[in-house]
């Protein structure tokens, strides 16, 4: 019979132990995830730049900690922001070329890792996977999904 809590915690502890800030990235991990975060907004709308508060509210942060995230950021060359033309209240992040590059040296970073661990298993082995984790993360988004509709 499967076991649902034993299955989680296993799964938790087994990957938690990979942390992200143990790979040489050229940023560290909150700001690389928030640049992570600014582009996949910006490429999914199809813009230069998007909301600071969007970018707090899918991290779940106070926007005053997204902001100091970006401060640095900002310092660093990766990001520039735009005030919003018709609110003043509001400002937009985009990523500069600085930026764009610093995030595919870490996605070429992570990426040789990840080839490299995988390529430990047979390619038959892993679709497999991938099809079953597919399935899994669906059933999850699904019931994830009902828990944030008001009944």
């Amino acid at each position: 019979m499967f076991d649902a809590d034993k299955s989680t915690l296993r799964l938790v502890h087994k990957f938690h132990r990979f942390q992200i800030s143990a790979f040489p990235l050229p940023l560290p991990e909150t700001e690389m995830v928030t640049l992570s975060i600014i582009r996949d907004l910006n490429h999914e709308k199809g813009v230069d730049s998007t909301l600071i508060s969007s970018i707090a509210q899918i991290q779940q942060v106070a926007v005053p900690t997204i902001s100091r995230r970006l401060i640095k950021l900002e310092e660093k060359g990766l990001i520039r922001k735009y005030p919003v033309a018709n609110d003043r209240r509001n400002t937009c992040v985009g990523i500069t070329r600085q930026g764009e590059a610093a995030f595919q040296e870490a996605v070429k970073i992570l990426s040789a890792f990840i080839n490299k661990a995988l390529s430990h298993i047979d390619s038959k082995e892993l679709e497999q996977f991938f099809k079953t984790f597919d399935k899994i993360y669906e059933a999850f988004s699904q019931e994830y999904e009902a828990l944030r509709k008001p009944e």
